[in-house]
């Protein structure tokens, strides 16, 4: 049996309401959550649902209660279901046990769904993959975003894999096999991104970039066309960056400027609740969450948590590092 006898009567649950959204986070990722679901709700042209895992004790009851009453501002039905983890769900680099936890869900949930990862964001028209993954057989097994150009020299893992897997769009129907795999499988980057291209690459049906736009695949936005989703792939993330300085980020459009708006968005929402300050506590916490580690895919968030432990010095770094942006990537850091 490929799922537990709990995990089993949890997903029992499950509403079987139309557009199903699952995802699954650990304490560190619920605040990031809250502001997905946000832009999730704010610009939905269709009913959904959402369903939250969570390995073993990684989401503790008051972040689930958290999640719960943003939930209920957003008038989104949620959904929580625990997970047995696996001594073969291995941390690697920024990347922890929960991202194989869809594996888990995409057993115990056998409808059509879709799978975010929690560190992205929704603009409209991110519904309307549903339709390709109504229209998708078992035999087709996923629905999974085009991927760009590769990125020589940029120091980007996995390009050689045909598709990334933080959006991914489940038909309806019995899941290939993965425990076997990853028992067998050799030590490489991204274990479960490498997995799902080797099982389900050589048939999924691809659809629009647009549904899973990576951030480091873009200069800037294109504000006459936008894309539905944006996946903050990477260590760094938008939310390890001081809210003084994300302004500069929103005056020239870059890539993390819609999460920034999407956060604006929630707080203005729940301004007059009680639920506010559970969410500027969350967003300071957020800011430090992650660990520094001296690789080159962590320079980025290496440089952000530096800005944070600058205090009013960091203004003054940012502006001499301005003179030597032409060096840096677009749209990840205060610099640009």
């Amino acid at each position: 049996m490929r799922t537990s006898s709990r995990q089993g009567e949890e997903a029992k649950s499950v509403s079987q309401a139309a557009n199903h959204v699952v995802c699954a986070v650990d304490s560190d990722m619920s605040y990031a959550l809250s502001i997905l679901l946000s832009s999730l709700a704010t610009t939905r042209q269709m009913p959904f649902h959402v369903t939250v895992g969570y390995l073993d004790d990684a989401l503790p009851g008051s972040e689930q209660e958290f999640l719960k009453a943003i939930c209920k501002e957003l008038q989104i039905q949620v959904d929580f279901l625990p997970l047995e983890a696996r001594k073969s769900f291995i941390s690697q680099g920024h990347i922890s046990p929960t991202t194989f936890a869809k594996f888990l869900l995409a057993d115990a949930i056998q409808g059509a769904h879709l799978w975010l990862d929690a560190d992205a964001i929704a603009l409209p028209g991110w519904d309307g993959i549903f339709r390709s993954i109504y229209r998708a057989s078992p035999q087709e097994g996923l629905i999974v975003a085009a991927r760009g150009k590769s990125l020589e020299g940029r120091g980007i893992g996995t390009r050689s894999l045909a598709f990334n897997a933080g959006i991914l769009g489940f038909p309806k129907g019995m899941r290939r096999d993965w425990e076997n795999p990853l028992a067998s499988l050799d030590m490489v980057d991204t274990q479960e991104q490498f997995l799902f291209n080797q099982l389900y690459a050589h048939t999924a049906i691809t659809v629009s970039e647009k549904f899973n736009l990576l951030t480091y695949r873009v200069d800037s936005l294109d504000p006459h066309d936008m894309p539905y989703i944006i996946h903050y792939a990477g260590a760094h993330k938008p939310w390890h960056l001081r809210r003084d300085m994300s302004q500069s980020c929103m005056g020239h459009r870059c890539p993390w400027s819609a999460w920034f708006e999407a956060e604006e968005e929630l707080f203005h929402r729940l301004r007059d609740t009680s639920l506010v300050g559970d969410l500027k506590a969350r967003q300071d916490k957020a800011l430090i969450t992650g660990r520094v580690k001296l690789r080159r895919d962590h320079s980025g968030y290496n440089f952000l948590r530096l800005l944070t432990g600058l205090g009013l010095l960091a203004p003054i770094v940012v502006n001499l590092l301005t003179l030597l942006k032409q060096w840096f990537p677009r749209g990840t850091h205060p610099i640009h």
